[in-house]
């Protein structure tokens, strides 16, 4: 074993940590599958900016209260600081270039470690911090480039907002796909980490109520919210503002369940694709777009899916940028050379099979993925 630094598990849109709906596990085996290294479950906030997730994330590594920076706080209209997290409970209260982490993120949790290593590079919390604070980056079914999805549940082709008038509808819509694939989930103790905002579930208040006081807040009337930061037009910015760094590795696992039509040229979900997902992957697998996002967009490049989230966009950063790319995993042999991307198809998986949701076709096989995973961490 070449280390033994932390692993951190970041969950993604509409998850949660360890202490909510009821312990029911977001991350299905990963916590528990031999393994050398340590692992450490966060909860951040399931509607939030990555900017926001991020800087939770840090206070939940190292110990204190959250700092979202003065300047974002006043420009996005929340408070500065959030929760406290005590010293002793903080999951590596000696993080430091000399004891780094490895962060591992499932959908929006990539982007959020992404966003993290960026914010130790520019010493943001005034820690004396660096982007080698930072071993390792894995992304799992990570929105490394934004998601054709967002579109499917009501933001703005144009500019990636959700139109002011349709911020409750755009809300109920996801809620509704996110109750309908988890089932009762969603009625058990869920803690949305909105406090800076001042928006706390209050006692007895239904989870469409809850929703429904959010969409009049000020939160989702600009960028400081998970859906826009899922967008294309999100993930160019977050592109160019985070770099790739020469000590640290990079790896991105990619999911995929659609396969190309016999009568289409579009894809199409695979028989086993959790029901739920077949309306954003069919849209995701055939959506033409009007106007490209960037130089060089081709929609069809866009249309294999695991459900909620390209394969395209699963692979490395792309979009914007100069980050280098090492190729696939496999071709490897375990040898990696850090500052490039590399990434590894797991085909056949959609979104939540690799987590929380797994078929009994995926147990054994999401088993073996994270064993081989934290294997390959440790011997970094």
């Amino acid at each position: 074993m070449a280390n033994n630094f932390p692993v951190i598990l970041c969950h993604g849109l509409f998850g949660w940590g360890p202490a909510e709906v009821g312990g029911f596990p977001y991350w299905g085996f990963a916590p528990t599958v031999k393994s050398p290294l340590s692992r450490h479950v966060a909860a951040v906030g399931p509607l939030s900016s990555t900017h926001e997730r991020a800087c939770e994330l840090a206070f939940q590594i190292k110990g204190g209260t959250v700092d979202y920076g003065e300047a974002r706080a006043k420009e996005m209209g929340h408070e500065r600081f959030g929760r406290t997290y005590d010293n002793n409970a903080a999951f590596h209260p000696e993080w430091s270039e000399e004891q780094p982490v490895h962060l591992v993120g499932h959908s929006m949790g990539a982007p959020t470690s992404w966003m993290l290593q960026q914010l130790l590079t520019i010493d943001y919390f005034g820690w004396g911090s660096n982007a080698d604070w930072v071993k390792s980056i894995s992304g799992i079914s990570g929105v490394l480039n934004g998601s054709t999805a967002t579109y499917f549940f009501g933001c703005d082709e144009e500019t990636g907002l959700i139109p002011e008038k349709s911020i409750l509808s755009v809300l109920l819509k996801m809620l509704e796909f996110t109750v309908s694939i988890t089932g009762d989930l969603f009625d058990r103790v869920y803690d949305f980490d909105l406090d800076h905002w001042g928006l706390a579930v209050q006692p007895g208040e239904t989870l469409p109520s809850f929703i429904k006081r959010i969409a009049t807040s000020p939160m989702f009337r600009g960028k400081s919210n998970a859906a826009y930061c899922l967008t294309i037009q999100a993930a160019l910015e977050q592109n160019e503002f985070c770099k790739t760094y020469p000590d640290t590795f990079y790896f991105n696992y990619v999911t995929e369940q659609t396969r190309p039509g016999v009568l289409t040229k579009y894809e199409v979900p695979e028989a086993l694709m959790n029901p739920f997902m077949i309306p954003p992957a069919m849209y995701q697998g055939s959506k033409v777009f009007d106007k490209p996002f960037y130089e060089g967009f081709n929609s069809s490049d866009w249309w294999s899916n695991d459900g909620l989230v390209s394969a395209y966009s699963q692979m490395y950063p792309r979009i914007s940028g100069n980050h280098p790319i090492g190729g696939t995993i496999e071709e490897q042999k375990e040898q990696f050379t850090p500052g490039k991307w590399f990434y590894q198809m797991v085909n056949s998986t959609d979104h939540l099979d690799i987590v929380c949701m797994p078929d009994a076709l995926n147990i054994r096989k999401q088993i073996s993925f994270y064993t081989e995973l934290f294997q390959r961490l440790a011997s970094l």
